[in-house]
């Protein structure tokens, strides 16, 4: 498990611990799981695949950039963000 933050503009939009993490960067799909290298990337607006107790949920996020520490926290930050479905 890792801390996962999700920032945008006008809130905190998730700031809890998650198993993995799954988003879209400007290169291609990119996956985030507890001891990943550390890595600065920008994210393309997408899906946000966030993998807690087993199970997934499911944002929309916009443009924005992602910063992995590499054991403890993974940031976010994007022009927005809102829960939604699987596709």
């Amino acid at each position: 498990m890792f801390k996962l933050k999700v920032v945008t503009p006008k809130n905190t939009f998730y700031n809890e611990n998650a198993e993995m993490v799954i988003f879209k960067t400007t290169v291609g799909d990119r996956a985030i799981l507890n001891g990943h290298i550390p890595i600065v990337a920008g994210i393309k607006e997408g899906k946000l695949k966030i993998k807690k107790d087993g199970t997934f949920r499911y944002a929309d996020i916009g443009n924005g950039f992602v910063t992995v520490d590499g054991n403890t926290e993974t940031v976010i930050v994007t022009e927005k963000a809102s829960w939604g479905t699987e596709e």
